[in-house]
């Protein structure tokens, strides 16, 4: 099977950055202390950190695109329910050209995405272990990538510096299933919603041209099992999780969300331009990762209500 990543192309009101509704004392008290050290950059600060003016250039036009959409988008996503409108303020879009997609995992603010978003090589990641991220509003936080995870395609990062005037409490973010769903019928015609980044470039076309598309695109799909025979840990050549939700160039980490609770099933990783079937990292492989970098992940749970404002060697690399 041939794997193309998706992110790999050539070359409204005040918003607010998404928050919970009335967390508990106990969770705020926690999150607190776990969010205390985030930095805060004033907004419209002229070049953020990390960024050259053409950088920041590209980022503010998205960012201009985003708050001009950000009424449409959050209208289609409510007609799936409260839980896809969580998860819309859970996903974030990487700033740069490329595009990539990535979600929010933790009240704390821990992004996950696929490993190749943060780069192809340990080398490109460690040269770059920090991006600026989006919001579906036009919110910009910057993510430092901590772990990078080549065989299971995974990443994950931590939000390390917001640009605006407070850092919230807790970040939304989506929950995955209880672990007494993961059997193998989760991955057979379960019904999904995609949310995710398509690529500015028209990589169809015999000529340049760019697409219509918008920042953010929410695409209807169904789980269409494993690859047999396949270890679901190792996602490095294609994602050995199948699914026919509509993706583009870019949509490299979009959460593969349960139509029906808005739990994380999968991120949108590649396909094969074979057959045109979509891939991506299955949840039996973020689980294990997030159990191994993130543990008691799995006895938290999202919010349903926000405002709208070993054969072969795996290759994981933590930073303390």
């Amino acid at each position: 099977m041939t794997r193309t990543l998706r992110s790999a192309t050539r070359v409204p009101p005040k918003h607010s950055l998404p928050t919970a509704d009335h967390p508990t004392d106990a969770t705020r008290d926690t999150v607190r202390t776990l969010t205390s050290g985030i930095k805060l950059v004033p907004p419209a600060k002229q070049n953020l950190p990390g960024l050259d003016a053409e950088e920041t250039r590209i980022l503010r036009k998205k960012q201009q695109r985003l708050r001009a959409s950000a009424q449409n988008i959050t209208r289609l996503a409510s007609k799936y329910g409260s839980h896809i409108v969580n998860a819309l303020h859970a996903t974030y879009i990487f700033a740069q050209h490329e595009a990539g997609t990535a979600v929010c995992v933790d009240a704390a603010g821990w992004i996950l995405t696929c490993a190749h978003c943060f780069g192809e090589s340990e080398e490109e990641w460690m040269a770059h272990r920090k991006k600026w991220l989006i919001t579906y509003s036009g919110v910009e936080v910057e993510v430092e990538c901590i772990v990078w995870d080549a065989r299971r395609d995974l990443a994950l990062g931590r939000i390390v510096c917001v640009e605006g005037v407070d850092v919230p409490d807790v970040f939304a973010f989506v929950s995955l299933p209880p672990s007494s769903l993961g059997s193998p019928e989760l991955y057979m015609r379960t019904p999904i919603l995609c949310i995710g980044q398509p690529g500015a470039d028209d990589l169809e076309s015999a000529r340049p041209r760019k697409t219509d598309y918008a920042l953010v695109e929410i695409s209807e799909g169904k789980l269409r099992g494993l690859i047999p025979n396949a270890d679901p840990q190792d996602n490095s050549e294609i994602g050995t999780l199948k699914h026919d939700a509509w993706t583009y160039w870019g949509h490299s980490g979009a959460p593969l969300l349960c139509r029906e609770t808005g739990s994380l099933l999968g991120l949108h990783s590649s396909w094969d331009d074979e057959t045109a079937m979509r891939h991506g990292v299955p949840l039996v492989a973020i689980r294990e990762f997030l159990m191994e970098h993130l543990p008691g992940l799995s006895t938290r749970e999202s919010p349903t209500v926000f405002s709208d404002a070993p054969e072969k060697r795996t290759e994981v690399i933590t930073i303390d």
